[in-house]
């Protein structure tokens, strides 16, 4: 079975391509008579117009059609894999963006699936709310949508709905990459590979930085993970340190301390909220860039704790060309 994060990037793909087509066929770029002039007989027949010859307008149509199916499939599939890696419902769900992402998704799934043709909104009671993905700008107002004809403004348009395909894989990515939590009697210290540095590692085994985990928007972080970097680690451009190794280092840190833990993946968000990226080096193992660990005979920096760390605005995601004349979901086809 496929993951779930690379079945919604293949819907994703699938939709890009049906809408590129759409709109080559609408600007004739691409041409019935270009695409059947060398076909088999039944070809001409099925995009004629009174028997003479392929018809654009027909292509058109047809075009539109795979690319409403296109939104369809990426809508149904993207749902079916968020049930197999959430077990509880949408409005459960505790972090606020992926709350609205989830939410959004359940209703256009809940609204398209009984009726491909002319869906038309089938919002339950308790989620007629306004719903907001921030780090995505998306902003759906869902009480009043109930009983209208589904229309791809009201999730923003098309380009809105491609990044929520996007934050949804990229939300999976960084779940299947947490690893099993060990218990406070596991809790051991740094192995010496932690202490590796980018020159020590061969660049044809890096790949480029990733950022794993969605960063928050801007807000001032403190906490224990603030306060580990501070102390424990040494923050520069040639530090790497073994994710593995600096998670497994805080929990040591926080039992010798007192402090409270995090879970891995709030801990890898954390970083990644104060600027941190994460790396995948080709053999599987991830890296943090730009921190390493202190060793045991280190002198540990005497400086204030981090009260506040700014974390620089999320930049507004990159638009999508499409044809203004089909930003639109279209209930009825072309004639």
């Amino acid at each position: 079975m496929m993951k779930p994060a690379f079945e919604i990037r293949m819907v994703k793909e699938n939709l890009d391509l049906s809408m590129a087509l759409l709109q080559a066929v609408q600007e004739e770029k691409v041409t019935a008579k270009q695409l059947f002039r060398d076909g088999p007989e039944d070809m001409f027949v099925a995009f004629a117009v009174d028997n003479n010859g392929p018809d654009q307008q027909e292509l058109s149509r047809r075009a539109a059609n795979q690319a409403r199916a296109a939104f369809a499939l990426a809508v149904i599939q993207t749902q079916r894999s968020l049930d197999r890696v959430f077990t509880n419902y949408p409005l459960e769900e505790t972090n606020p963006d992926l709350q609205a992402a989830r939410c959004v998704m359940f209703l256009l799934n809940n609204t398209i699936f009984p009726n491909l043709f002319t869906p038309v909104w089938d919002c339950p009671p308790e989620y007629r709310r306004k719903f907001e993905v921030r780090p995505i700008s998306l902003l759906m107002d869902a009480g009043e949508l109930h009983g209208k004809g589904l229309n791809w403004d009201h999730v923003g348009g098309l380009s809105q709905f491609i990044e929520l395909l996007v934050y949804f894989a990229n939300w999976i990515d960084d779940l299947m990459e947490v690893e099993p939590q060990a218990g406070p009697w596991d809790a051991v210290r740094p192995s010496d590979e932690s202490k590796a540095t980018w020159n020590s590692v061969p660049e044809y085994e890096l790949e480029p930085p990733t950022v794993i985990a969605s960063p928050p928007t801007a807000r001032m972080i403190d906490g224990p993970v603030a306060r580990f970097v501070d102390v424990q680690c040494e923050v520069g451009e040639s530090n790497l340190v073994l994710a593995k190794d600096l998670y497994t280092g805080f929990r040591a840190w926080c039992l010798d301390t007192g402090q409270d833990d995090v879970s891995q993946r709030s801990f890898g968000m954390q970083l990644t909220a104060m600027g941190y990226q994460r790396r995948r080096r080709g053999r599987g193992k991830h890296w943090w860039d730009g921190i390493r660990l202190l060793t045991a005979t280190e002198p540990v920096a005497v400086t204030p704790v981090i009260k506040e760390t700014l974390v620089a605005q999320i930049p507004e995601p990159s638009p999508v060309l499409m044809n203004g004349h089909y930003e639109v979901y279209q209930t009825e086809l072309p004639t």
